[in-house]
């Protein structure tokens, strides 16, 4: 007796081979396009420093994360504001253990 051959049906699904050997199937589904980039001009950053700044003036020494949360602003707009004053030299950075904190010079 002759073996017949599966005949490949329209719903089947691709196989992809992984490092390991191993076939992974696919689900057929699109990846996500990836959200476009956001760029901040020197305006943005500037007006966020000043909220920085009057963070700091108000409450003291600071975590960065603390800073982050108490600023109204994208998390990374804030990090580039901290870095903004910080080039100025108008920020000190306190080591404490593994905690830094941040706090005006």
């Amino acid at each position: 007796m002759a073996k017949k051959k599966a005949a490949a049906t329209p719903d089947a699904k691709p196989t992809k081979v992984q490092a390991n050997g191993a076939a992974k199937k696919s689900n057929g589904a699109a990846k996500k396009p990836a959200p476009p980039k956001r760029s901040f001009d020197n305006s943005e950053i500037g007006l966020v420093a000043g909220e920085v700044w009057q963070t700091l003036e108000s409450g003291g020494e600071q975590t960065l994360t603390k800073v982050k949360k108490s600023v109204e602003a994208p998390g990374d707009l804030v990090t580039a504001a901290v870095g903004w004053l910080a080039r100025e030299n108008k920020l000190r950075f306190v080591q404490s253990g593994r905690t830094t904190k941040v706090t005006l010079q």
